[in-house]
């Protein structure tokens, strides 16, 4: 009877101790496991960790990128504040905007202006040429016209006139027959220059040797007529012309 009651217990203990066992092996593998992946993560040098201090770098990076695009919003801001604040009210854009428009129209020649300056009058000779004598001397050419207006740029004419006509930048002066053509308008003898500017350095420059009046000494010498005047105020035209350009437009990206 005690011989079974010892077999029973000694089966009940059995499964007991096989469990313990069990368990102690699996722990075993476990470590095993977690030691083996250690020495792998170490041996590649903790990939894991690398990829967080990656992710740490980009987030960084990225609040960086942030706080600029911050700071130049914050910059445009002030300056379209300032710009507002310059602007003031609409009238005084206007006005200003007037005043450019104004001084460009000038400088093109739209408009007529007054001022001290020389007035150059320039007449045919009244004497017939002679078989012996060269005709060319006797009449005002265009040429002389160009080269009297060259002189007076030169000198510091800020706005010439000849006969009315506005000289501007696209101004021709060209011989047609007996007569010449200035803004494709046909004149003849006499010739009326108005130039302002300063007068005493513009009379002095056709005035010079080797300037306007020696170049016209042989014209002078058959009767031609140059007469040089000095004004406080004269007045030249405003250019009745057009300066549309069909051909030349601004550059596209102009290189310095």
């Amino acid at each position: 009877m005690k011989n079974q009651k010892r077999q029973a217990q000694s089966k009940k203990e059995k499964p007991k101790n096989s469990w313990q066992t069990y368990i102690a092996l699996a722990s075993m593998i476990l470590g095993i496991i977690m030691t083996l992946q250690f020495r792998t993560q170490a041996q590649a040098g903790f990939p894991m960790f690398s990829q967080r201090s990656d992710m740490i770098k980009m987030v960084h990076e990225l609040e960086a990128q942030r706080d600029k695009m911050e700071r130049d919003l914050a910059d445009k801001k002030k300056s379209l504040e300032e710009f507002e604040r310059s602007a003031g009210s609409s009238e005084d854009v206007l006005k200003a905007m007037r005043n450019q428009l104004e001084v460009m129209r000038t400088e093109a020649g739209y408009t007529e202006v007054a001022g001290p300056g020389i007035v150059v009058e320039m007449a045919d000779s009244p004497k017939r040429p002679s078989p012996k004598d060269d005709p060319f001397y006797f009449i005002v050419h265009d040429v002389d016209l160009s080269t009297l207006v060259n002189e007076l740029w030169a000198s510091g004419a800020e706005a010439i006139s000849i006969n009315d006509q506005r000289i501007v930048t696209t101004t021709s002066i060209r011989c047609v027959g007996p007569t010449v053509l200035i803004n494709s308008v046909r004149m003849a003898s006499p010739y009326k220059v108005n130039a302002i500017g300063p007068a005493k350095d513009m009379d002095g420059a056709l005035r010079t040797p080797g300037g306007f009046m020696d170049y016209m000494a042989p014209a002078l010498q058959q009767g031609v007529k140059v007469k040089i005047s000095r004004f406080d105020s004269i007045e030249v035209p405003s250019f009745k012309g057009s300066m549309i350009q069909r051909y030349a437009k601004p550059r596209e990206n102009p290189q310095n």
